[in-house]
């Protein structure tokens, strides 16, 4: 199997703070004038900085992805009960309903988080980051999807992107470590909720079994 290139857009910036331009570099331009180097707008480390962005984005899509079919699978089993042998009304309402257009990320997380709130799925702090991890991950998988990398010479690697309103998120070696926690963290508690869900030691609100 081969590696595509696909054609790419990319920014590049330089920032330059003039009260701090260092005037002794200034070199002869001829006929009088001086010319004083800014710096370099772009360079190789700057280059494969920027590769590692769009391939750590890339997994961000494809992990959501994946914690998107966690979802599924738990709303299947909640709704149609545990897996029992083929069944025509069963692939109908995962094909049809769970895996269409219609039912959005969005939709899912509200639904999951209802659920394992009502049914006691998880402890009450894990409640809380099973939804906030869902919510992250939502936001990140929108910014890679449609935002725009750039590159600047003081600020780094950066992503411009819209949630609500213009966002800017720094590609720090922090960001990268708090999305590896939030994806194992998210992909951990949607396993132990369906897990309590499949062993019928989840209860309404009421206190009744499922």
């Amino acid at each position: 199997m081969r590696e595509i290139t696909l054609p790419m857009t990319q920014t590049f910036s330089l920032t330059i703070d003039l009260r701090n331009i260092d005037i002794s570099k200034a070199i002869d331009a001829g006929d009088g004038k001086l010319m004083v180097p800014l710096g370099t707008v772009s360079n190789e480390e700057m280059g494969k900085t920027v590769d590692m962005v769009r391939k750590n984005g890339g997994k961000i899509l494809y992990a959501t992805t994946s914690i998107e079919q966690r979802m599924e699978s738990f709303l299947l089993e909640y709704f149609m009960g545990p897996f029992s042998g083929h069944s025509d009304r069963r692939v109908m309402f995962e094909r049809e309903i769970l895996q269409s257009s219609a039912l959005g990320y969005s939709t899912k997380k509200n639904l999951v988080s209802k659920l394992v709130n009502e049914l006691d799925l998880l402890a009450g702090k894990e409640k809380n980051t099973l939804g906030g991890a869902l919510k992250k991950i939502m936001e990140w998988r929108n910014a890679f999807a449609h935002g725009k990398i750039q590159h600047d010479s003081s600020a780094g690697c950066f992503m411009k992107y819209y949630s609500g309103e213009p966002r800017t998120l720094a590609l720090t070696d922090e960001y990268w470590e708090e999305v590896e926690v939030t994806f194992k963290e998210c992909d951990a508690l949607l396993i132990s909720a369906q897990t309590k869900l499949s062993a019928g030691s989840a209860t309404t609100p009421d206190g009744k079994s499922l």
